[in-house]
């Protein structure tokens, strides 16, 4: 702190070191986000927004930028999860205090954190300073500027108190000393203290009544900031010279009290009262001449002195030779009570009432969580439902080939095929044949393993990258005192693994639908052949034109009729389980999160869930119905039906090779779309899988900066035979992410207590919605790729061993390691 003429104290401003905010996000942005916007601009904005409000030397003529900085900082806490394993900014400040209690004694700690909310707490101290500066600017002798003064004072106070509260609630007060909860109440209550001592320079303007009152509120602020600076740890931080300017201002506005009470006793006629008021007024007076250390500051507590001991030996004459009243015991004079006529004034958002979000466009965390969460949720439930669908057909069409139908009811007997065969065979050669199903199952492999090398290379750079810093920390000991790998890369670790899990449910997967392959190739080699080559190998049958017109026989064809409708069905139900729209959905969920529903994204993708597949769930279900009792009706007709056959030898091995064809057609189909949709998984896999392995490179990259800059700063060490140095603020303890430099903070319950602006909380955000820090940042839903669903229609498997859904994006790690070198130059 510092004072001027009035002996009015401001508020040292917090050095800010320079950053470069530029990379670190534009990186996060692309990779999660695409690049279907850009936001080169708003990035660069936001750099040289931070670099105009902050590096400059000081607040007395405008302090707008700064406050729109702030805004700014306030308005991405929710869209860019700047922290040491997500968006890697290295914030670095210097004190504003020295610790020690001197200006003079000794030199600033520089301090630094990853957290976004430890460079809105530097920025809010310097908001802070700002207005104190401004109140200070002013001229006193001019109406206007006094008024504006108080306002800047009260302004000051209520954002030293709420900063108080934010530095609890986000766990900073460790990394610096200005932080510290005394320290921050301390400055309130003084910044509260003379915006009263502003307002009481028109006292003349008022009664003695109201005078008294409003000294008495600044003696009392006073008093509160005396207080709090002479706790143990803020007595360390705060100036001596400046606590005792708090102690002798309580004292001087305790005399002004007394003073402006014994006027008003006088104007009561009571005569006796008088003289005590004015001669309890002259016993603070001495006091303050008695303890005041401030040379500069005499002057004017002796005129206060001088006046109120002439008021007072005028008062004693008076009553001793005219009115003669008893004086009454100092003891039982009642306190004046004072009256809060100046209150810390709550920090509001935005704080510019014009502010413009820089990346208004731009999606929040928690929009981008629901949609991932939708993505993933709507994955699930549509990969059950198809698979309920296609294994109920895949039961019925087993079921109808175990019963040679249709081609059955439409043999004509002697070498011709049935027509239904006839069908399917055309329909596998439109669709490649043999050759389709060949090509594509023996790519399946390349595909897999050009995945794999992908995602080992990536775990291949973690590994190599945490050994090294075991290494090198097993080599330094406590020199080394950046945070450990494991720490940083267990996001990396944990979406790593579920790459790997998805890419071991493929490689199951691969092998249900090799082993489908083997099973069928022969007869799905004899349907990609010509009619009548399939025609040859169709053992001959004596002709069943008997039973064509019978009630049987047309039964059994209207049934069939109904099973093609139910697979027609079928169809339309797939199509739009796959093909929800996604726009309509988006709208309704941004929708969602502007009415306030930050905090409760899980809701909303719920919400957008049943609303969306209920209906189609319901469809399901009563197609799956209809099949039990359709099931029911064939096998009673079809038994019928064989009970009026007469069959011989030749007509068995017939049926039974009819009803291999109709299992190699189905499965021809199944194994088509199986592996249609495993290409696409696998295509899908790799550049999410580059991605990762771009985030993984990037990280290490940071890493592989930050170490050599480290190990500089040893090695100097070394060479000029310093002392190792203290654990920085980025080593994290197992309780706490900052281990503690310097001295412990009170208890929430014993905490000096700073003036209540009766704003807003400082954990919630301005619509009452929690902050996302300083509690971990929660990582969205994992990103699978389509993937596909190959079938055993003989097993209990009710869901694909791949992954089906969207392929949404997971938040980026690692992006940038601006972590400014000794000296302000940034890493």
């Amino acid at each position: 702190m510092s004072s001027n003429a009035n002996n009015f104290l401001t508020i040292p401003a917090k050095k800010p070191f320079d950053v470069n905010l530029s990379t670190p996000i534009k990186n996060f942005i692309k990779a999660t986000f695409g690049d279907k916007e850009d936001y080169s601009a708003s990035i660069d904005g936001f750099n040289s927004l931070r670099a105009e409000a902050l590096l400059r030397s000081n607040y007395k003529d405008d302090c707008s930028k700064l406050l729109r900085y702030y805004d700014q900082l306030n308005a991405i806490e929710y869209k860019l999860p700047i922290t040491e394993n997500q968006i890697r900014i290295y914030f670095k400040w210097q004190d504003a205090f020295v610790s020690g209690g001197s200006l003079f004694g000794g030199k600033q700690k520089t301090n630094g954190s990853w957290k976004l909310a430890y460079e809105k707490a530097c920025v809010l101290f310097n908001i802070g300073h700002a207005y104190s500066e401004l109140a200070l600017a002013q001229n006193l002798s001019i109406d206007e500027q006094m008024k504006a003064a108080s306002r800047y004072f009260q302004l000051s106070s209520g954002v030293y108190s709420f900063l108080k509260d934010y530095v609890n609630a986000n766990s900073l007060s460790d990394l610096s000393v200005d932080f510290e909860p005394a320290v921050l109440a301390s400055i309130s209550w003084v910044m509260l203290a003379q915006a009263a001592e502003v307002i009481y320079m028109k006292s003349a303007n008022f009664t003695d009544e109201v005078a008294a009152q409003v000294a008495a509120h600044a003696a009392d602020c006073y008093k509160e900031a005396y207080t709090s600076a002479k706790t143990e740890s803020a007595k360390k931080v705060i100036p001596e010279n400046h606590v005792n300017i708090m102690f002798v201002k309580h004292l001087l506005f305790q005399s002004r009290t007394e003073y402006h009470a014994g006027n008003q006793a006088q104007a009561d006629r009571k005569y006796g009262l008088k003289v005590a008021r004015y001669e309890r007024g002259k016993d603070f007076a001495d006091q303050a001449i008695s303890k005041c250390t401030i040379a500069a500051f005499t002057p004017t507590l002796r005129t206060n002195q001088d006046e109120i001991a002439k008021a007072a030996a005028a008062a004693r004459k008076d009553n001793d030779f005219v009115y003669h009243e008893r004086l009454p015991d100092p003891k039982t004079l009642e306190t004046i009570l004072a009256k809060p006529i100046a209150k810390p004034l709550p920090v509001t958002f935005p704080i510019m009432p014009d502010f413009k979000d820089l990346f208004a466009s731009l999606v929040p965390i928690a929009l981008n969580n629901a949609f991932a969460a939708f993505s993933s949720k709507r994955a699930e439930i549509m990969n059950t439902e198809v698979n309920r669908i296609r294994e109920a057909t895949n039961v019925l069409n087993a079921f109808l080939a175990s019963m040679n139908l249709p081609a059955a009811i439409e043999d004509s007997g002697g070498r011709q095929i049935p027509p239904s065969v006839s069908e399917k065979s055309n329909e596998i050669k439109r669709q490649g044949g043999i050759n389709t199903l060949d090509k594509m199952i023996n790519d399946l492999p390349e595909s897999l393993q050009r995945n794999k090398e992908i995602l080992d290379e990536a775990i291949r750079m973690l590994d190599d990258e945490e050994r090294g810093d075991t290494e090198l920390r097993n080599q330094f000991k406590e020199r080394w005192t950046r945070t450990t790998s494991p720490q940083l890369t267990a996001p990396l670790r944990e979406e790593a693994k579920k790459y790997m899990d998805i890419i071991q449910n493929a490689i199951n997967a691969d092998k249900i639908v090799q082993e489908k392959f083997r099973m069928n190739r022969d007869a799905i080699v004899l349907l990609s052949k010509q009619t009548h080559e399939i025609a040859d190998e169709l053992p001959a049958a004596t002709a069943a034109g008997a039973l064509r017109d019978s009630f049987v026989v047309r039964e059994l064809h209207r049934l069939m009729d109904s099973v093609a409708a139910i697979k027609a069905e079928r169809e339309v139900i797939e199509s739009e389980l796959k093909n929800t729209d996604s726009d309509g959905i988006r709208a309704r969920l941004i929708a969602a999160f502007q009415q306030g529903n930050h905090n409760d994204e899980n809701s909303a993708v719920v919400h957008e869930i049943e609303a969306i597949y209920t209906p189609l769930r319901q469809q399901v279900s009563e197609s799956l119905s209809k099949q039990e009792q359709l099931v029911e009706n064939i096998r009673r007709a079809n038994q019928q039906f064989q009970n009026e056959k007469q069959g011989n030898a030749s007509t068995e091995m017939r049926e039974e090779m009819l009803k291999n064809l109709a299992r190699a057609y189905d499965a021809y189909q199944e194994l088509l779309n199986n592996l249609k949709e495993g290409t696409k998984f696998y295509n899908d896999l790799t550049p999410l899988l580059l991605k990762f392995q771009n985030k993984v490179s990037d990280f290490v990259f940071a890493r592989k900066t930050e170490k050599e800059d480290l190990m500089k700063d040893i090695q100097r060490g070394i060479v000029g035979g310093n002392p190792a140095p203290p654990p920085t603020t980025t080593q994290q303890s197992a309780n706490n992410p900052y281990a503690s430099s310097v001295a412990p903070t009170y208890p929430p319950s014993q905490q000096p207590s700073a003036p209540a602006t009766d704003g807003v909380p400082p954990t919630t955000a301005p619509d009452g919605s929690a902050l996302p820090y300083p509690n971990s940042y929660m990582q969205p839903f994992f990103p699978m790729p389509p993937g596909y669903n190959p079938y055993n229609p003989f097993s209990n498997m009710t869901a694909s061993p791949y992954p089906m859904g969207g392929a949404s994006q997971y938040p980026q790690q690692g992006y940038g390691v601006e972590k400014p070198q000794p000296g302000g130059k940034k890493k």
